[in-house]
This record gives C-alpha cells, structure tokens and sequence, in this order.
C-alpha cells in the first residue's frame, strides 16, 4: 500500500513538472521573441531611413516617434534599472541573451521528456500490471 502511495504521488510530481516546465517554456520563448524583435529593430536599415514609425509602449498601446539608432539605447538591466548603452553593444547584449534563453529552452525541454518518458513508463507499468492481475484472476 506504501509502494502504491510513493507512485501515485511521482505520478503527481511528474505531471506537475510536465505542466509547469510547458508554462516557463512558453513565457521563456515570448520573451526570447521580445528579444529578436528588439534585435531586428536595432539592425533595420529602415529605422534609419524612415522620419516616423509607431513604437509599441507596451499593452498593444502605440505611439508615433522616430528611432535614432546613430546614438545610445537605454537597456533595462533588472529592477527598473537602466543603463545608456551604444546600439552595437545592446545588439550584442540581445544576441547573447537570445542565446541564453535559447539554452534554457532546450534544457527544460530535455527534462520535459525526461520527466514525460517517465511518467509513461510508471503509467504502462501500471496498466501491465493490472492487465496481468485480470488474467491471473480469470
């Protein structure tokens, strides 16, 4: 009876892992996204060239400006902190964090199917188990 506790409750664990690793992979690739599109917009030859452009202020609120990339970026570095940085290196900055959360990414993947083999595996067992136990009984 203890034996069927402990895999009931790494039934639970395992799908619990599952659901949240497939959230944080999700908010991970949003973010990864946010990241590329910063990124494309630093690289654009036609932010230069262009005289007005709609920037996004966030809650797919827009507003009309200009984007000057001769001079620096403002960066948030965390807590509302920001620094003033040139454009080559934010570019820089963004390419390394897309990377990073690319890592991420495949590393909460792996454990993902990690954990999704292993939740099969417990529940085939079980379910052989079972199957078994209704032969012997007929």
């Amino acid at each position: 009876m203890e034996d069927s506790n402990q895999i009931e409750q790494e039934i639970e664990f395992l799908q619990s892992f599952i659901d949240a690793s497939e959230k944080q992979i999700s908010i991970l690739t949003q973010g990864m996204e946010d990241y590329g599109k910063a990124l494309a917009i630093l690289q654009s030859k036609e932010i230069e060239e262009s005289s007005e452009t709609m920037i996004s202020i966030g809650g797919g609120v827009f507003s009309k400006g200009k984007i000057e990339k001769a001079g620096n970026v403002l960066v948030a570095i965390g807590s509302d902190i920001f620094i003033e940085e040139e454009s080559s290196k934010a570019e820089l900055r963004l390419r390394t964090q897309i990377e990073e959360v690319r890592r991420s990414i495949e590393n909460l993947n792996n454990q993902r199917y990690d954990a999704a083999r292993r939740y099969q595996a417990i529940v085939s067992a079980i379910n052989n188990s079972r199957n078994g136990q209704n032969v012997a009984q007929r």
